[in-house]
């Protein structure tokens, strides 16, 4: 290569540096490229191909050097083509990211499909590609109408030219990134729902969007320039704010900077507002500037004045419900113990009664069976009360569990006789005592067993099972009767709870006696548990520690 042309190329790449490094415009520099390669090089055709809007093939950007008008073939073809990699010599270099040379483009199997038969008036044809950090961005392609084999140093010098151009796309898109981050920034505080302020070192507003302005009543236009103290501040703050930013500035120090602070803002009216601020400083251009969210929370204040005094409201209304459920339960103590004295008399008297008489026999049955359930149910209102006001007191002493058992049978033996029920009393083994509260044990196997009959069909057997369990005594109530639902079983020993089979059809009880139940057992360090299949009955079974 001679002299002279190695100095025509080095010059080009200067000329093409100068040119990329004075622009973000690619089409610009391209253009700029275009020309003046064709004016190094003596080649009469310059084009530029550039990704499609999809970016999934290069067109024509349209720009041509020289007289494309000469060429009507190649015009067409370049303008009507879309170049997938691999197609024409636009493909080939997007394809592989390399310089490609054709000596002769009708003989080419890169142009002849493309050309289809027709003659493109040009031969010979390079291109090299614009590669930035994304890879491909453009294509610069040239045409000769004569013949020219493949020329080396060119192509490099065109190579490093690629390069070159591939920065001002990397310029260009790193300045529409960081403008982008700007407007998104500027919108987003524009649409924040806080006001947004910025100063400068002074105390100059430099920034106010759309949300200051509604809640300070004060326009961008009407803020910018003053003093912030000047334009939101209550008066009485004004010098403490001078004071503080002048601190920072010269100590580097601030009791406020990054503290969310509850202070008050001023209106043009001078009415005052209660606001939550927010501020932080930044160092700009070797100076201080100064950011403040700040929200408006008259709102909050609202709602916390009518909460505190809807709390004191309530406290009120718990201190009356507490009255009056006191004065339920003594109510409730009094006419418990009131009732318990003559239904205890009643019942010894009813036992004493002469039931030879058939028709008497009867009469008195219903009279005791009833009397008996009057005075569980206050017996276990008694219970309610002593637990509502922590007066269930456990005498603990040996037990033994046969006779506590038979107790309980005792004492529901009316409730059983009536519904022919025949209760069994097994006691394995080993079973002897337990620690226990007699009266205690015996009201919670009763209450068990009243529950097994009243939910059991008549003339179907009950079974009282006392077996040693692991250090505890498990006493096992089961029975034949409707069982319990899945649903409703882990609540069966909830206070008041009846199940929707007890409601649908009007089994005595108000809910009281599993709870019982439950209450009694805990308090001896025991359990109470429950299994069920519907249909087919229940088994409850009380444990308590030896």
């Amino acid at each position: 290569m001679s002299t002279q042309r190695e100095m025509a190329l080095v010059a080009l790449i200067d000329d093409i540096t100068a040119v990329a490094s004075a622009t973000d415009d690619l089409e610009e520099a391209a253009r700029a490229t275009l020309s003046t390669v064709c004016e190094v090089t003596g080649w009469p055709l310059g084009h530029l191909g550039v990704p499609a809007d999809d970016g999934e093939v290069f067109v024509s950007a349209g720009i041509w050097i020289g007289p494309i008008e000469d060429f009507p073939v190649l015009a067409e073809i370049a303008a009507t083509t879309r170049f997938a990699p691999g197609t024409g010599v636009i493909g080939r270099v997007v394809a592989t990211g390399e310089p490609v040379w054709s000596h002769d483009l009708t003989t080419d199997a890169l142009a002849v499909r493309l050309l289809g038969g027709r003659d493109p008036g040009v031969r010979a044809a390079f291109a090299f590609p614009v590669i930035a950090v994304d890879g491909v961005v453009a294509v610069l392609q040239f045409f000769s109408e004569e013949v020219i084999p493949r020329d080396e140093p060119l192509l490099r010098v065109m190579t490093a030219i690629g390069y070159q151009l591939g920065r001002v796309a990397d310029r260009r898109k790193i300045r529409d990134t960081a403008q982008a981050g700007r407007d998104r920034l500027q919108q987003i505080v524009d649409a924040s729902v806080e006001g947004f302020v910025s100063t400068d070192a002074a105390g100059h507003v430099t920034e106010w969007n759309a949300a200051a302005a509604r809640m300070f009543g004060r326009t961008r236009e009407q803020v910018l320039g003053r003093l912030v103290h000047e334009a939101i501040v209550p008066e009485r703050y004004r010098r403490a704010d001078e004071s503080g930013r002048a601190r920072f500035l010269s100590t580097g120090q601030s009791k406020v900077l990054g503290r969310r602070l509850e202070l008050a803002g001023a209106r043009p009216d001078g009415s005052e507002f209660p606001i939550e601020i927010v501020v932080w400083a930044t160092r700009e251009a070797n100076t201080w500037a100064f950011h403040a969210f700040i929200h408006d929370i008259t709102e909050r204040r609202r709602a916390e004045q009518a909460l505190r005094r809807a709390y004191e409201t309530e406290q009120q209304t718990v201190a009356r419900l507490k009255e009056l459920d006191a004065a339920k339960d003594a109510f409730i103590a009094t006419v418990s113990h009131e009732l318990r004295t003559p239904l205890t008399t009643l019942s010894g008297y009813l036992e004493l009664l002469d039931d030879t008489d058939p028709v008497q026999r009867r009469m008195l049955e219903a009279m005791t069976r009833n009397a008996a359930r009057l005075q569980n149910l206050v017996e276990d209102l008694l219970a309610v009360s002593a637990l509502a006001t922590d007066e269930l007191a456990v005498n603990a002493a040996p037990v033994p569990v046969r006779q506590a058992v038979e107790s309980a049978v005792h004492a529901t033996r009316a409730q059983a006789r009536s519904s022919n029920h025949r209760i069994e009393v097994e006691t394995d083994a080993g079973v002897q005592n337990v620690t226990a509260d007699h009266d205690l044990l015996v009201r919670a196997i009763s209450a068990l067993l009243s529950n097994a009959v009243k939910y059991s069909p008549i003339n179907t057997p009950i079974t009282v099972r006392a077996a040693p369990a692991e250090g505890r005594v498990a006493i096992a109530v089961t029975d034949h009767g409707v069982g319990i639902e899945a649903e409703d079983l882990p609540r069966v020993f909830e206070r008041f709870y009846r199940t929707r089979y007890a409601r649908d059809n009007a089994i005595q009880g108000v809910g009281l006696g599993l709870w019982l139940v439950k209450t009694i057992a805990e308090a001896h360090g025991g359990t109470i548990t429950a299994t069920s299949t519907p249909g087919e009955g229940s088994t409850f079974t009380l444990a308590l520690p030896v």
